[in-house]
């Protein structure tokens, strides 16, 4: 049910055009790793330093707070390059292993800002009042660095799974 709507998509004139391109989708994937970097370095540092292994001379609520614009111009960016390049082979990462862990982690990404967003992320101040950092910040960032590593080993791998056609998608 769902193969159908992703054919038609990635046949839609755009994305179709997009495909074709040697030098569009060159440039949008060249631009979405470079989002990523942007987005993982902002997401590195902050969970680092509610880690305390980093910047510790700088409080918690000033690193995440500088950091926050950095992260959502990053995510902003990955995502809607990802977007297109999705589009652009929708059928190829249907079938591709990597591509659904990939969602599955995303999943997970989505959970972890659902339980902690609230009590560490947007209460920073009050983990810079606290003698020590909370164990919820910590097990906040350890888990933050798992997932997103796992996001990003997904996601290189994905091009390593050969397409339908047999070939692969670097």
């Amino acid at each position: 049910m769902i193969l159908p709507v992703l054919q038609w998509v990635q046949n839609v004139g755009v994305f179709s055009d997009l495909r074709s391109s040697a030098y569009v989708y060159s440039v949008i994937l060249a631009l979405h790793l470079s989002a990523i970097s942007l987005f993982a370095g902002m997401i590195l540092v902050t969970d680092l330093r509610l880690l305390g292994w980093t910047l510790n001379r700088y409080p918690i609520a000033g690193v995440v707070d500088r950091l926050r614009v950095l992260k959502r111009i990053g995510f902003i960016l990955a995502a809607s390059c990802g977007f297109l390049l999705f589009c652009s082979k929708a059928e190829e990462y249907f079938y591709n292993p990597f591509f659904r862990m990939k969602l599955i982690l995303f999943a997970l990404v989505a959970l972890h800002a659902l339980v902690f967003r609230g009590s560490v992320y947007n209460r920073a101040l009050e983990l810079d009042l606290a003698p020590r950092v909370p164990t919820r910040a910590k097990v906040a960032a350890w888990l933050s660095l798992a997932i997103w590593i796992g996001i990003l080993i997904a996601g290189r791998a994905i091009g390593y799974v050969p397409g339908r056609s047999g070939m692969h998608y670097l």
